[in-house]
């Protein structure tokens, strides 16, 4: 007898809990320290506009939507394309309202490593986990 291969792989509901775990943790430090945060990506001394912990409670909020993708990536397939879509408007967000245009290493390290590069994983587990909705539907 063969065994079927799940179509939404356990690594991807993994690769999500971990996003999950590391977007709290991120909030955490940005909604608890924004002055540090701040001083860190734009490398000026500076005290943190008040925008920086709503930023925060928004990373927070993301961390929630990917845990709950985790659970059921097949019925909530549509809140990763949610979170692609808000990693990108959110990169784009800082780069023009907090940056200013104004990228330095640790702004660009920012960029790369809390947006884009979960952008191409979330828009690939997405389709995944569109596909698993499909083939769940068929079968029942």
């Amino acid at each position: 007898m063969e065994v079927q291969k799940p179509i939404f792989p356990h690594w991807m509901r993994g690769l999500l809990l971990l996003m999950a775990a590391y977007n709290v943790l991120w909030a955490a430090f940005i909604v608890w320290f924004p002055s540090t945060f701040y001083e860190w990506v734009t490398q000026v001394e500076a005290v943190a506009p008040p925008v920086i912990k709503w930023q925060g409670r928004a990373v927070l909020l993301m961390g929630l939507v990917y845990f709950i993708s985790a659970l059921h990536p097949g019925r909530f397939w549509y809140l990763m394309v949610v979170g692609a879509l808000t990693k990108l408007g959110g990169a784009i967000w800082f780069y023009f309202v907090i940056l200013e245009q104004q990228v330095g290493d640790k702004a660009l390290f920012h960029l790369i490593m809390n947006d884009a590069i979960w952008i191409p994983f979330l828009v690939a587990m997405a389709l995944r986990g569109r596909q698993y909705a499909s083939e769940q539907k068929l079968l029942s």
